[in-house]
């Protein structure tokens, strides 16, 4: 078989859900590719009505004594965002993130006071040792 019979012979591929899914062809560099949509090559993300009862209970758990505006920057740490993205994001510097997370001088607030999974973090992402 030469290249462009191997191209076009599989003309479908099972979809993350399973079911079959037509693979179109293209020209590129003058050869025969397939053209995989996006549905094929991107995982499916998950719909805020299909949470799951078993997700709704872990993310009140690794959120538990946050404030609301606490909650929604330790979930962004979660998902990986930078400190800096998020403070560009609700619009406060970065100082302003850091006291949200560590607390002022005053001895108020403070999301590593009141969650033990942030202080588990913040002694990560700081490597301060527990031990002293």
């Amino acid at each position: 078989m030469n290249d462009e019979s191997e191209v076009s012979f599989y003309r479908y591929c099972r979809g993350h859900d399973g079911k079959l899914v037509a693979v179109d062809v293209a020209r590129q560099n003058g050869r025969v590719v397939p053209r995989f949509s996006p549905s094929i090559t991107e995982p499916a993300l998950p719909h805020d009505e299909e949470e799951s009862e078993e997700y709704r209970e872990l993310v009140e758990e690794v959120c538990q004594n946050l404030n609301p505006t606490e909650r929604r920057t330790w979930l962004q740490i979660l998902d990986g965002r930078s400190l800096l993205d998020i403070a560009e994001e609700e619009g406060v510097s970065r100082a302003a993130i850091y006291e949200r997370i560590r607390g002022n001088s005053k001895g108020q607030g403070g999301m590593i006071r009141k969650n033990d999974y942030c202080a588990i973090w913040w002694r990560l992402k700081n490597k301060v040792n527990q031990h002293i």
